[in-house]
């Protein structure tokens, strides 16, 4: 079995890719609305195709059926946007590696960024124990 090792070059360089400003803009008025918005959507298309389809109208209840698994994806997409952000890191402002480690557990991490997403959850979980 081979054995292999990760190692960082400074002189290579590194590509980093943007979004367009469609996409800034989708994704800053999907980000504006609360994740329970779009999940009240689906369970609302759910519950009119369900009193379409009792009433007997079951091509207009199997075409709103249709727009639940939409509206949940969109739910997806708005959750991960505001997880990640449509840059995380804006061009030129790349973040360095480096050793971090968590104050609460000891774990270690390459980002500071991902050390601080990391305290957030931690810290909150060491107060509740």
């Amino acid at each position: 079995m081979e054995n292999y090792e990760i190692s960082q070059t400074d002189d290579l360089p590194t590509q980093e890719t943007t979004e367009d400003q469609f996409t800034k803009t989708v994704e800053d008025y999907t980000s504006a609305l609360p994740s329970s918005a779009y999940l009240g959507v689906a369970l609302g298309a759910m519950g009119i195709s369900l009193a379409l389809q009792l009433r007997g109208d079951g091509k207009w209840g199997n075409f709103i059926g249709q727009w639940v698994p939409t509206w949940l994806m969109i739910g997806v997409y708005n959750k991960l946007v505001k997880l990640e952000g449509h840059d995380r890191f804006h061009a030129g402002e790349s973040e360095q590696l480096g050793d971090y480690t968590c104050a609460h557990c000891e774990s270690n991490f390459s980002l500071r960024s991902d050390l601080e997403n990391h305290q957030k959850h931690c810290g909150a979980a060491m107060r509740v124990s």
